[in-house]
């Protein structure tokens, strides 16, 4: 909430208010401006998600793909392979370690819930 008395003189004096930028906040009330900032992000997509789908923001794409490829590995999908291929650029020798967790059912899906 902005402080009226700030509000009222800047209109007083013909010049528009401007609220403190976030960046310029204490670090307090940044941390909780934040904290309230995913908080009502992670409702909205709650309550999207009840209603079936999401919007199409790059990081759901990213969440959405990376449902779509963990699905594909743990059901040895067709293209299992690409996806074993691409961890495998992506991790090297340390691939093993990511695809026993996700054979472990330790990485879970962000929307999608494969029976």
């Amino acid at each position: 909430m902005p402080n009226l008395t700030v509000q009222l003189l800047a209109e007083m004096i013909d010049e528009p208010y401007r609220p403190t930028p976030i960046r310029k906040l204490p670090s307090k009330k940044r941390k909780q401006y934040q904290a309230d900032a995913v908080r009502s992000t992670r409702a909205k997509v709650g309550a999207a998600l009840e209603g079936g789908t999401v919007l199409a923001t790059r990081q759901h794409i990213r969440d959405a793909l990376t449902d779509a490829a963990l699905h594909i590995l743990r059901t040895g999908g067709d293209d299992a392979e690409v996806v074993r291929h691409v961890l495998v650029s992506v991790f090297g020798d340390a691939v093993e370690v990511a695809i026993e967790k996700i054979e472990a059912g330790k990485i879970e899906p962000k929307f999608f819930k494969s029976e």
